[in-house]
């Protein structure tokens, strides 16, 4: 009886292991490689157009107080000047007082246009790191073959790199199929009225996208562990937005005799429950869409685990969450950022806040969420309500769709033996308020390995501007 009991088992084991890897064998690439076309060496006249860009010092400040209008205008006539083709055969509204909305018309009406965005803002420097920077961060400086300075990765590249290939397909009398809207907001790094601006006005027009493209994904060469080919990360959602305050308020007093449990024993209680109790883990539609893409790429471990998702689902998100980033891929991540208390030393505060920020994975809502964060705190004392900024997950883009495929082939005709894959992004962008718009939204911004991305020494490579003018010129050249 044993042996037969043995037998069984043995012959389950094999069964199973053969149909592992069967299925690993077939985990053959999507889609074939295709011959990218050698983009063109940049002239100085483009190298110039960038410095001159970042010299702009167009920072979005949490203070509204602080926003100073006339860098924006400043920047407004640079482009003017800089791009007379485009502000010739374009039309422009202005919008929101400082946005700009361009309207490229094509040949073709009967065929859905696209849009195209960036954004004109940077985030400031922190005044107590500028001697920390290696060089000037608003003189676009040119160093160890990299451009230098704040804006430089976000998103100043991809709108001058869209200036750029619009200006010279004009100087070839090039019009493309399809009508183009460029959208570039002003004030995308606080939340972006200015594109809610312009997605509103689209939408009263009853326009209705083919697909809109944002920043987002980048080009990685070599930062995708167990990817020796590099992959272009197409952001085909983007986690949603919440941030809930907390407030403990119980009796204060004299520090001399405090009470058993004050309000910030109370918070702090309350934030340590949250902070050891995150959100399961989960595989979004989006990091499917990544394991298929990048997986059969992959070594021989990696690459079983992936095409045997439903046998290694927990290997797969353990080694996902080991690192901070591969962690916010696969759950809804909650962390304190600001906590206030106190007004004196020898005085026990009444009255105690947090507020706790949270990214939600695509398929939660906010709702969801507050009602998870309530679960785990389990303390009437603390009461929880949301800040006035919520995003919700965005839809997520299908792989199949026109944008996805036109986006993909462009980064395929203007990267050597890459890989185009779908992807979550983490951050938010201003393409969430254009949801309206079109139901094909792709978050990529095509640089190579940016560095310092909100920090010091914010710098992307030469390369990567001559391989962006070129995807966009791509891009463009390929509307039908």
């Amino acid at each position: 009886m044993l042996k037969k009991i043995f037998l069984f088992m043995l012959a389950a084991v094999l069964i199973l292991a053969a149909f592992v890897l069967f299925n690993t064998f077939r985990f053959t690439p999507p889609q074939p490689d295709a011959a990218a076309l050698p983009a063109p060496e940049l002239t100085p006249q483009s190298i110039e157009h960038f410095q001159r860009a970042i010299g702009f010092k167009t920072i979005s400040y949490a203070d509204p107080s602080l926003f100073d209008s006339a860098r924006f205008l400043a920047f407004r006539s640079f482009l003017e000047t800089t791009y007379p083709g485009m502000h010739t055969a374009l039309s422009r509204e202005i919008v929101e007082g400082y946005s700009l909305l361009y309207k490229w018309e094509g040949k073709n009406p009967e065929l859905e246009p696209v849009v195209l965005m960036a954004h004109q803002d940077v985030v400031p420097i922190e005044e107590a790191t500028r001697s920390m920077w290696t060089v000037d961060p608003f003189a676009g400086t040119i160093k160890d073959g990299f451009i230098w300075g704040r804006g430089t990765t976000d998103d100043k590249i991809n709108l001058i790199a869209i200036c750029e290939a619009v200006e010279k397909l004009l100087q070839h009398d090039f019009r493309p199929e399809r009508t183009v809207y460029l959208a570039f907001g002003h004030d995308e790094e606080i939340g972006g009225k200015g594109a809610i601006a312009m997605a509103r006005l689209l939408k009263e027009r009853n326009i209705a996208a083919a697909f809109v493209l944002d920043e987002g994904g980048i080009v990685s060469a070599s930062q995708v562990p167990g990817l020796a080919k590099p992959v272009a990360l197409l952001g085909t959602a983007e986690k949603g937005y919440l941030s809930l305050k907390l407030t403990v308020t119980v009796p204060g007093g004299h520090s001399s005799m405090p009470q058993k449990e004050t309000a910030i024993d109370i918070l702090a209680a309350a934030l340590h429950r949250l902070r050891s109790q995150p959100f399961a883990p989960e595989i979004s539609e989006p990091m499917e869409g990544f394991m298929q893409s990048t997986g059969p790429y992959m070594g021989f471990a990696e690459r079983m685990a992936f095409a045997n998702r439903w046998l290694f689902e927990k290997p797969i998100l353990n080694q996902f969450a080991k690192t901070n980033t591969g962690d916010a891929m696969i759950r809804t991540t909650m962390v304190p950022t600001i906590i206030e208390a106190g007004i004196k030393d020898n005085v026990v505060p009444t009255i105690a806040t947090a507020v706790v920020n949270l990214r939600l994975l695509p398929g939660h809502t906010a709702q969801q969420a507050m009602e998870g964060v309530k679960q785990r705190i389990n303390d009437n004392r603390v009461a929880i309500a949301p800040l006035s900024t919520i995003s919700e997950a965005s839809p997520v883009t299908p792989v199949s769709g026109f944008g996805y495929r036109k986006i993909a082939a462009a980064i395929q005709r203007s990267y050597p033996q890459v890989i185009a894959s779908p992807f979550l992004v983490i951050g938010a962008t201003d393409s969430r308020h254009f949801t309206g718009i079109s139901s094909n939204i792709i978050k990529f911004s095509p640089m190579i390995d940016p560095i310092g991305f909100h920090g010091i020494d914010e710098r992307v490579s030469l390369e990567s501007y001559k391989t962006a003018l070129w995807f966009y010129e791509q891009l463009l050249s390929d509307l039908k």
